[in-house]
């Protein structure tokens, strides 16, 4: 039995292909947790890793609380069912399940016991003798299943293993494998790209797209409370419709105009519209209004529309209408019994209380449980200062993960709902919130809150034997490496890696109008007469100032035009190790000649390190500060000031 922990992994291949993006999962002991996602997202190739068959390029991979990234596959207790089988056709069913434990030279009467045991759980006893070529699909599934369990393995992965079969086998495979999880009380991790075998088998689904998860929860909470328009879209079958939308404002109620049009409009319900005011949506802006299939029916009333096929399911029936303006189907699931036919004029009614709001750009989901609490802050001396009188303190862990725009005026605090504790701890920080109202699920309660002095909502979800109700003020906590600090376009200045000060020594000598600034034991920049005396300095490298110069073979895989004349003696050469991408931006860590520590950067999001290791960054006047050695004691001493003011008052 084993827990894993898999942090800020990557697996980039050679050109710069990144499979997988900063892959963060907690999974737990016993726990069937299943990666799901289009072909080619990136889910197979993370269980290679966990299993030791693909090499993590950055990253950590903890089994129990050991780091294993440099562990060989075989000493990683991991058993891997894989998609074909795998079995060797000459070999009966006996021979091929207890192969493996006679490669580790157990004796004869140990894996005959391991062998029988493992047939009788898979209802396969009367097949040992048998071969590969003279079982069905299902049954050579299970000879691959019952491979894996005579091993006693911590962890199970099983990457896709039923792909190959039938849909009435896949059925029954299904509850076959989850019986299985429940008698061997194992770790199971299942891949597969079937939206349906991860909605009846997972505890987690973790959602899985271009190398990203998407959002990791369980299967209820994904189809009620997308976190953004793909996972929205990627699970539940008719899959939810997404009509563009402008909101408007009528008296007191916010209403939706379906493809800007006065013939499809619809009205949120109060609870919604509060959300939208307390999150000063823009109304100007176009968004992406979402329902689901069952929660539009035919009625007397709502939107006109014109039905155009009609299927009849057996147990329900999916109707195909046209609204308006919108140039795909808006589809409605309804019960079996229906008296609409092709042809028919229409009214949609839809339920306001199962909608959904998408941001257009970013595809965050807006309403609800939204993807991200977004709270207007700014930092004072050492905490993050919300509202009228909440303070969160940072503690020096924290701060030194900072980057510098944190610290600018408009800044946002992001943290996703489900990451709000009730309980305290150490890394844990009190934030005290008084409860507007309350929204039902099925498993649990989405909690709007405020704190006082700032309209934004904490919004998290609290199990159903919490009795809250409106009105209550509650205490929650906010675990200090779940948060990060944001700006409007949401990008994070809250970097994974430690942020060093960026500080070179460097001489700085003036001659002739030119003068040249020398780094110890690194390159030379050259600008006209920067005004300061001849001496010893430190070179300080501003963060978000240096610009990348891209190479010609790079540029071609770039849109925009990114190369240009750069005055000889302004650039210094870089080897970079990691990224960390962050919207609208990219955090590279790199090395610079002569800076002891590692140098952090931010630079626009179409530049990777992984496709070019080695480069230049342009260093105009504005990207650094030059300090005199004695006046860097004197900085830090007025800083250290400051703080221990901010922290009296």
């Amino acid at each position: 039995m084993a827990s894993l922990k898999l942090k800020h992994v990557y697996k980039v291949y050679n050109g710069g292909v990144r499979a997988v993006n900063d892959f963060n999962l907690d999974i737990k002991d016993k726990s069937f947790v299943v990666l799901v996602g289009p072909s080619g997202c990136g889910k197979s190739t993370t269980l290679r890793m966990i299993a030791g068959l693909e090499t993590i390029t950055s990253g950590q991979l903890y089994i129990d609380n050991v780091l294993v990234n440099d562990m060989e596959s075989k000493n990683r207790d991991i058993a891997m069912v894989f998609q074909s089988y795998a079995l060797y056709p000459h070999m009966t069913v006996y021979q091929n399940m207890g192969f493996s434990l006679k490669l580790r030279h157990e004796k004869s009467a140990v894996i005959k016991e391991k062998v029988l045991k493992a047939a009788e759980i898979l209802e396969i006893s009367d097949l040992l003798d048998r071969k590969p070529k003279e079982l069905s699909g299902g049954q050579r599934q299970r000879v691959a299943l019952g491979r894996a369990i005579v091993r006693d393995a911590q962890v199970f992965l099983l990457d896709e293993p039923l792909s190959n079969l039938d849909a009435k086998l896949r059925v029954q495979m299904r509850t076959e494998i989850t019986k299985l999880h429940d008698k061997l009380e194992t770790t199971f991790i299942y891949v597969t790209h079937d939206q349906t075998e991860a909605m009846t088998m997972g505890d987690v689904i973790v959602v899985m797209n271009k190398g990203f998860i998407q959002q990791a929860d369980a299967p209820v909470t994904l189809f009620e409370d997308p976190a953004n328009l793909f996972v929205a879209t990627f699970l539940g079958s008719p899959q939810m419709n997404i009509i563009k939308a402008k909101l408007f404002e009528k008296g007191n109620k916010i209403g939706a105009r379906l493809e800007d049009n006065d013939n499809n409009i619809v009205y949120f319900k109060d609870e919604t519209i509060k959300q939208i005011k307390n999150s000063h949506l823009d109304l100007e802006k176009e968004y992406l209004f979402g329902v689901r299939p069952d929660h539009i029916s035919i009625s007397d009333k709502g939107i006109k529309g014109h039905v155009e096929a009609v299927e009849q399911l057996g147990d329900e029936t999916i109707i195909y209408t046209k609204i308006e303006g919108h140039k795909n189907n808006v589809v409605i699931k309804s019960p079996l019994l229906t008296n609409v036919n092709v042809k028919d004029d229409v009214n949609l009614d839809i339920s306001m209380d199962r909608v959904y709001l998408f941001d257009k750009a970013s595809e965050h989901s807006l309403i609800g449980m939204p993807s991200y609490n977004k709270i207007p802050c700014h930092i004072e001396g050492d905490s993050i200062k919300i509202g009228e009188d909440t303070s969160i303190l940072l503690d020096d862990e924290y701060r030194s993960h900072l980057l510098a725009g944190a610290y600018e005026a408009e800044r946002h605090l992001m943290f996703k709902p489900e990451y709000v504790e009730f309980e305290s701890a150490p890394t844990n920080r009190l934030v005290k919130v008084k409860v507007d109202f309350i929204e039902e699920r099925t498993n649990y309660n989405i909690v709007f809150s405020n704190v006082k002095g700032e309209e934004a909502y904490f919004i998290f979800r609290a199990n159903k034997d919490r009795e809250i109700k409106s009105g209550d003020e509650l205490d929650i906590y906010l675990p200090l490496d779940k948060i990060y600090i944001a700006d409007k376009n949401d990008d994070s200045y809250y970097s994974r890696e430690i942020v060093f000060p960026n500080v070179a020594r460097a001489k700085v000598t003036t001659k002739d109008g030119k003068s040249k600034v020398t780094i110890a034991k690194g390159e030379t920049l050259i600008y006209d007469d920067l005004g300061v005396e001849d001496g010893e300095y430190n070179f300080v490298l501003k963060q978000d100032k240096c610009e990348v110069v891209f190479s010609r073979k790079v540029a071609k895989d770039i849109k925009e035009e990114v190369n240009r004349h750069v005055e000889k003696g302004q650039c210094l050469t870089v080897s970079c190790y990691d990224e960390e991408p962050q919207h609208k931006m990219n955090t590279i860590f790199a090395k610079i000649k002569g800076f002891e520590e590692y140098v952090t950067l931010t630079v626009k999001n179409n530049f990777s390190v992984y496709k070019m290791p080695k480069f230049k960054v342009v260093i105009s006047k504005d990207a650094f500060e030059l300090i005199k050695p004695d006046a860097v004691e004197q900085i830090a001493e007025e800083t250290q000031e400051k703080i221990e003011s901010e922290k009296n008052r």
